[in-house]
């Protein structure tokens, strides 16, 4: 009895690893870029493909489980997830390997819960504010060190992002 007819053929299994990124780095952009436009999006979606360039990772769930990306079951409105990770959709972000959000970050007086990255001290960001009011958002120890990667239309109170 042969037992290729339980096995994937080569062509199988990348379709179903496709699938499966597909699948994962969807909800990571639904998660990460939810409310945002579509220039954010497509940038969230390459920090990933980029980070999985090096070290190599064939699945996203890999970059996912290293790099501190949010995960959601829910997508109302999938992004192109197929699109980035196939290459139809050009890569904008130069690059890019990590970002982070101001307007998500701890803000100056807040208490800073365990686990957040806020080394990299505080800094003025037009648009993020409290009360109506300007304040200061803290940034991640990386954000120094790193090359930033400066887009159109992406609003740094959205989103900056950087290339290691």
């Amino acid at each position: 009895m042969s037992s290729s007819s339980t096995q994937q053929s080569p062509d199988e299994s990348e379709s179903l690893l496709l699938q499966e990124n597909i699948h994962g780095l969807a909800r990571i952009i639904a998660s990460e870029a939810r409310g945002v436009n579509e220039t954010e999006q497509t940038m969230v979606g390459w920090t990933v493909v980029n980070r999985m360039k090096n070290p190599y990772f064939q699945r996203v769930s890999d970059v996912w489980l290293n790099g501190n990306y949010a995960l959601s079951a829910d997508l109302h409105q999938p992004p192109d997830a197929e699109g980035i990770l196939t290459g139809t959709i050009a890569d904008i972000s130069q690059g890019a390997t990590h970002f982070y959000s101001p307007s998500a970050m701890p803000k100056k007086g807040e208490t800073i819960h365990h686990g957040t990255d806020v080394k990299g001290g505080l800094e003025s960001v037009v648009g993020v504010n409290k009360n109506g009011k300007p304040i200061e958002n803290y940034l991640p120890f990386w954000a120094g060190r790193y090359l930033k990667i400066t887009v159109p239309d992406v609003q740094e109170k959205n989103f900056k992002f950087y290339r290691r």
